[in-house]
């Protein structure tokens, strides 16, 4: 047995306690389940996985979407929670288990799953993990107490899903929605964008029920117009033809290939035959080679890579590929519509669906000008061990960590990666700045965690904010007063991190 599958082992065998411990507490109180859930397609997916398994149990309930479980949050579920409710929190609740435990009444019982690391856990290999473990199970699933790691083997979905599993083993089908979980927290990051981990059994659940079909494909979206694609690859940069559309038409046209669909529209990815692909990559290939004296198998390791589309939709859809719908789901909680998120990933395909696509256009024409509101006003600021950028009246708390993520996989160059990257958005009507950090897997492998740099710069500017996260990706809130305290403290960690 592989040690990933004795840790599952492990994990399973605590999810038929949790699934006790649930249905006890159920039946006791005769009542109804409130989910609470995080607004992200992680978040999204969570909750609609917990919300799928409780229908078909015939469980009543309600999901709420928040955008952090803060302390307020806390101190509001409390008030409006009774001893008729049992609570779940997905995707959240492992860094506030301490605040849930003192803040909510002995006679409100609750689950957390979750894939964030444990308030007061440092890192993956603190002691303090078996402590907690011990001490909040079978309450509190996550991933820490297994030795699997929540930043990249598995997503709040994943966990949710596993819970899924456990009360009906035909909820087997909820895992190509857990996939999209994980992939809208960027964890397919295995070579050719493979999963790993827990994520990998998932996916061997979702091929074994025929769900997914995974399949090698140049490294572009498959919907956007195939000129567009190419020239605003993140991934591939082609010299003289990334960000010139223009250009990058005639380029492909060059090669023979008809580029008007039936519609008469540019052809996307999925217009295009095998033949027409293979033509391009090796154009591509040759193009590279030349330009920037690039080996052949370095540019194609980039080029191609694993596609994962859902057997069951529509082809060219935006929930055909987990990433297109990973996407569509963020771009619903983003922009304060993650109850039509909730729908779709829940089986929604009329109204919800419709509503999306119409915003999700919107949403990314608020992405790109951001982008390029923050590359042509240069607002990346800089010190010595970090970098940072205020949203101003551009950039709001809703999408500052989207962006933040965005420019860690920037290819342009307006950001340093050996550096992390922390985005400030002021939150309307408060006095506070939204922290949004970010890190590229370089230097995390190198010891950067930002989950404890955040922790610990809240603790010297002896703030009483919640904050944590990933070692990658981490946030919390700041007073506007303290903000050059906290992102000057944010800097001496990340120092003392690094070992500089």
């Amino acid at each position: 047995m592989t040690q990933i599958n004795t840790k599952l082992d492990h994990l399973n065998s605590d999810l038929i306690k949790t699934k006790e411990f649930f249905y006890n507490h159920l039946n006791s109180i005769e009542g109804s389940v409130h989910i609470y859930t995080h607004l992200d397609a992680d978040g999204l997916t969570s909750g609609a996985i917990i919300g799928k398994a409780l229908y078909r149990e015939k469980v009543s309930f309600q999901i709420s979407i928040l955008k952090q479980l803060e302390r307020e949050e806390i101190t509001k579920i409390a008030e409006n929670s009774n001893n008729k409710t049992f609570l779940i929190f997905s995707d959240f609740g492992s860094g506030q288990y301490l605040e849930l435990q003192t803040k909510l009444s002995k006679d409100i019982p609750y689950l957390i799953l979750d894939h964030h690391l444990p308030q007061e856990v440092v890192n993956k290999t603190d002691e303090k993990v078996r402590e907690v473990y011990l001490k909040s199970t079978p309450w509190h699933i996550n991933p820490y107490f297994y030795d699997i790691d929540g930043s990249n083997e598995v997503s709040g979905a994943g966990i949710c899903y596993y819970f899924a599993k456990t009360l009906n083993n035909k909820n087997i089908d909820l895992s190509s929605i857990a996939l999209v979980g994980a992939t809208g927290d960027i964890q397919n990051q295995g070579p050719n964008n493979t999963f790993f981990g827990l994520n990998s059994l998932i996916l061997n659940d979702a091929l074994v029920a025929d769900l997914v079909e995974v399949i090698d494909d140049l490294n572009f979206s498959p919907i956007k117009p195939l000129n567009e694609s190419i020239a605003y690859s993140s991934e591939i940069n082609l010299p003289g033809l990334s960000g010139n559309t223009s250009k990058t038409l005639k380029f492909l046209q060059k090669l023979g290939i008809l580029m008007e669909n039936s519609q008469g529209n540019i052809k996307t990815l999925n217009d295009l035959t095998q033949d027409e692909k293979q033509k391009i990559s090796s154009a591509i290939i040759e193009f590279v080679s030349l330009k920037l004296d690039i080996e052949p198998a370095e540019i194609i390791s980039k080029l191609i890579v694993n596609r994962y589309v859902l057997k069951h939709e529509i082809i060219g859809s935006e929930l055909h590929d987990l990433n297109d719908f990973s996407n569509l789901l963020n771009s619903c909680g983003r922009s304060n519509n993650g109850s039509l998120g909730i729908a779709i990933a829940m089986g929604d395909r009329k109204v919800a669906y419709r509503k999306a696509q119409e915003q999700l256009i919107t949403y990314k024409r608020t992405i790109q000008e951001a982008l390029l509101w923050i590359q042509d006003n240069q607002k990346i600021q800089f010190k010595e061990n970090i970098q940072y950028f205020f949203g101003e009246e551009v950039i709001s708390e809703n999408i500052i960590g989207t962006i933040a993520s965005m420019l860690i996989f920037d290819k342009s160059g307006i950001i340093d990666k050996c550096k992390p990257i922390f985005g400030c958005a002021k939150r309307e009507g408060e006095e506070v700045y939204k922290i949004s950090a970010r890190a590229h897997e370089d230097i995390v492998n190198k010891g950067v965690n930002l989950s404890e740099v955040i922790r610990q710069a809240l603790e010297l500017c002896h703030l009483n904010a919640l904050g944590g996260g990933h070692p990658p990706a981490a946030g919390t809130k700041v007073p506007i007063g303290k903000i050059s305290e906290f992102l000057d403290n944010c800097d001496l960690i990340v120092k003392r991190q690094l070992k500089i």
